[in-house]
């Protein structure tokens, strides 16, 4: 597989689309290429053409906490189908430096420069919810792997994500952990500025009053925030059986060590931040006790998941999490769309990712359906030890 890198200089201004925003119509040239229709389905489908994916991740700035480990979960995936028979795949890689003009230049370019069949990516929610109508209007099917936040499916019927809707992992991980951790009270902090925190904020408290948990603080703060100590204080002085937390990377390193620093020994349920290895290797001992539901746990017995995890470790000499895991999982999911017609345009790529149902994943047994939705089990971790442990073992 030849994987290329190209930087991104152009500025563009944009408009954020609100998470509840109307379906967008496709208005793109969708006219379907001769060379990337082949013959046979599945194991003998025969393309003659290389089929053109793109992606974009966050690798520089405010959410290089993944790293890597998007692009070499990707990369990796195509490596190991690239040495199967009928279909290969080419790689173009972009890095949108978390800034949302950055993105959609990103986009734009792997749209109309790079003749794409279908992208994947970007890291953060609120970069997709701008780079996702270009998509939408140029009839390019995007398949997000960290885009958790409520109403990005929303955006077109092009749009899809194989990454667990933070919704479904803080309904599954809140009412784990009263139940593991016998929890009667907890104090929630939230970054109130963020379109993506604040989604998740307004999911934490509905779950919270569904469990019956008592809330005895709930304090706000802005994204920038860099001293959470009168917030943190509060919270201390609600004394919590534990902490939820909703909040972007940047905020979640400084947040977590001011509240172990004052003494706040509780269990602390958060996002899908808490679910880097990064983050937890920053945090060092201040992360024993962090709770999280996510998509993925290198504990999962799932469809190949210790091979992924040998071949991962051994190809980049650390081992995967996460945002790896899905990833590999979307490049598995673009493959299985394109030789189920035996067809790598992007309006046949479109239909079938639309109709995969209870794929052997990685992350499990998996669907999306013609909304653009995932359908996947959580599960909920803990850290002990300096380690990720599912929870209820």
């Amino acid at each position: 597989m030849r994987l290329k890198s190209a930087s991104i200089t152009s500025a563009v201004a944009v408009a954020v689309l609100a998470a509840g925003c109307v379906q967008a119509e496709s208005t793109g040239d969708t006219e379907a290429v001769e060379g990337l229709a082949g013959e046979g389905s599945g194991a003998e489908c025969v393309i003659d053409d290389p089929v053109h994916v793109g992606a974009v991740y966050s690798l520089t700035g405010g959410a290089s906490f993944a790293r890597q480990y998007q692009q070499e979960g990707l990369q990796l995936a195509f490596e190991e189908l690239n040495e199967q028979d009928g279909v290969e795949y080419e790689l173009t890689a972009e890095d949108d430096k978390t800034d949302i003009a950055e993105s959609i230049a990103g986009f734009e370019k792997l749209i109309d420069r790079d003749d794409v069949s279908v992208i994947v990516g970007p890291t953060l929610s609120d970069m997709a919810f701008s780079t996702y109508e270009d998509t939408q209007q140029a009839g390019v099917p995007v398949v997000g792997v960290s885009t958790t936040a409520e109403g990005i499916p929303e955006i077109g019927d092009y749009v899809f994500r194989n990454s667990l809707p933070e919704e479904f992992a803080l309904a599954e991980s809140l009412p784990a952990a009263k139940e593991a951790l016998d929890l009667d009270t907890v104090a929630v902090l939230h970054d109130q500025e963020d379109e993506f925190t604040s989604s998740a904020y307004s999911t934490i408290t509905g779950v919270l009053a569904d469990e019956g948990i008592d809330v005895v603080a709930d304090e706000a703060f802005q994204t920038d925030d860099t001293d959470f100590r009168s917030q943190l204080t509060k919270v201390k002085n609600g004394d919590p059986d534990a902490v939820v937390l909703s909040a972007l990377p940047g905020a979640t390193v400084p947040l977590v060590q001011q509240a172990r620093e004052l003494g706040i020994d509780v269990p602390i349920v958060g996002g899908n931040a808490f679910n880097s290895p990064v983050l937890i290797g920053n945090l060092e001992d201040a992360a024993e006790g962090l709770i999280v539901g996510g998509a993925w746990s290198s504990a999962k017995d799932s469809a190949g998941n210790q091979e992924f995890i040998d071949a991962y470790t051994q190809a980049y000499g650390r081992r995967p999490d996460q945002f790896a895991a899905q990833a590999y999982t979307a490049a598995q999911l673009i493959d299985e769309a394109v030789r189920a017609d035996c067809d790598a345009n992007r309006e046949a790529i479109k239909d079938n990712l639309g109709q995969i149902s209870d794929l052997e994943t990685v992350l499990g047994p998996l669907s999306l359906d013609e909304s653009g939705e995932v359908t996947q089990e959580p599960v909920v971790q803990i850290v002990q030890d300096g380690e990720f442990t599912l929870l209820d073992d």
